[in-house]
């Protein structure tokens, strides 16, 4: 073998003992994977979470599953404390790895795959991450996994940034961002991928920094978390900066919760999907820093209410979930509950092709909608930035 073979054959060696495992996964506003548990053939739909400090596993499939709860515990969740049923050393199996002596909440996932529009079986994270340091390739929808003791080649065109824990399984960074009235504020925030959100502010932090009266016109929203909806004010700030990249007019939540973490002093608020997923990015949490590249997302606008409407996918029906008052639809009668039949003639019930229907600033569509007592009516509403 000559001296050129034997250096790329020791190369190729080395890149594969440190490269664990490679996982596929969809992206469909969260980044979804699919998970078995224990010796089951079946493969769950599984949201890939960074601010998942546990493993979860939806009550209904547990059931069908045979998993059962043999611990409780009283935790804190993004909107207060509750009691969970836990099932305590579980394999959890990704691609062809067996994380052993993993535990998982037993919660009732329906709603959140209702506001979802696709089922949610699972959350996973910490699970992974704490084991092995992990790519996100949002170019070409795939995860890698590598052994958190070799070095990990290929990012000289990364950003490095620093990772916080403060004695909690959930990364932090620090962000800076300008508010309306031009003033510049920074803060400590969790690194969760799996909040469908740019930016929160937690309830503290909003009212110190009088949050509300400088981030714009701004309307009342309803999130939903695993357990407890909860209202938040939603506006805009000017800017959000962070080791050199740079983001322009974009809508934030503003938390009005008083539990959990969203009701904590300690963090400034969270990051979410929204933000997190226009980056390539590698995890590492041995060594407490993460990797980011901009990837084709990194310039897409940013999704403003247009419609007013919250919608959700119920038993394959498309129904509203809250209407903001300020919003058109509104004022022309549509209600929470109510069922959207179709719009511009678009009747299916994939919830992401309805909400680009309900997107496209200045256009008007026409909406088909049955109230709760069954009266059909058709309106059109024109769909504006209400923010």
């Amino acid at each position: 073998m000559n001296r050129i073979l034997f250096t790329l054959f020791i190369f190729i060696a080395i890149a594969a003992k440190a490269q664990v495992e490679t996982i596929p996964f969809e992206e469909d506003q969260l980044v979804f994977i699919k998970v078995k548990i224990n010796n089951t053939k079946e493969s769950l739909n599984f949201v890939f979470d960074t601010g998942a400090s546990t493993g979860v596993l939806d009550s209904a499939v547990a059931k069908r599953l045979g998993v059962t709860s043999n611990y409780s515990q009283v935790a804190q969740g993004a909107n207060g404390s509750e009691t969970y049923n836990i099932a305590l050393n579980q394999t959890i199996r990704v691609g062809s790895l067996a994380l052993n002596n993993s535990n998982l909440v037993l919660v009732d996932l329906q709603k959140l795959s209702e506001r979802s529009g696709r089922k949610i079986e699972g959350i996973i994270g910490y699970d992974i991450l704490k084991q092995y340091s992990t790519r996100f390739d949002f170019e070409n929808n795939m995860i890698t996994l590598y052994d958190k003791d070799e070095e990990i080649t290929g990012l000289d065109d990364y950003v490095q940034i620093p990772l916080k824990f403060d004695g909690i399984p959930i990364p932090q960074i620090d962000l800076t961002f300008t508010l309306r009235d031009g003033s510049t504020r920074t803060g400590n925030f969790l690194f969760d991928s799996g909040a469908n959100m740019t930016l929160l502010f937690n309830t503290p932090y909003a009212l110190k920094n009088d949050l509300k009266n400088k981030s714009g016109k701004t309307v009342i929203g309803k999130a939903r978390g695993l357990n407890k909806s909860t209202t938040y004010t939603k506006g805009t700030i000017e800017k959000l900066r962070f080791n050199g990249f740079e983001f322009d007019d974009l809508p934030v939540d503003i938390s009005e919760g008083k539990e959990g973490v969203s009701g904590s002093n300690k963090y400034a608020g969270i990051l979410g999907a929204q933000i997190i997923n226009r980056f390539d990015m590698v995890l590492d949490y041995k060594n407490k820093l993460l990797f980011v590249k901009p990837n084709s997302k990194f310039d897409t606008a940013f999704d403003f209410p247009m419609s007013g409407l919250g919608i959700e996918k119920v038993d394959d029906k498309i129904l509203v979930s809250y209407v903001l008052k300020d919003s058109q639809a509104y004022q022309k009668g549509i209600r929470e509950g109510d069922e959207l039949i179709n719009v511009d003639n678009y009747d299916g019930n994939e919830l992401n092709i309805w909400r680009k229907y309900l997107k496209e600033e200045q256009k008007e569509v026409k909406i088909k909608v049955k109230d709760t007592s069954g009266k059909v009516n058709q309106v059109v509403i024109l769909l504006k930035r209400l923010i």
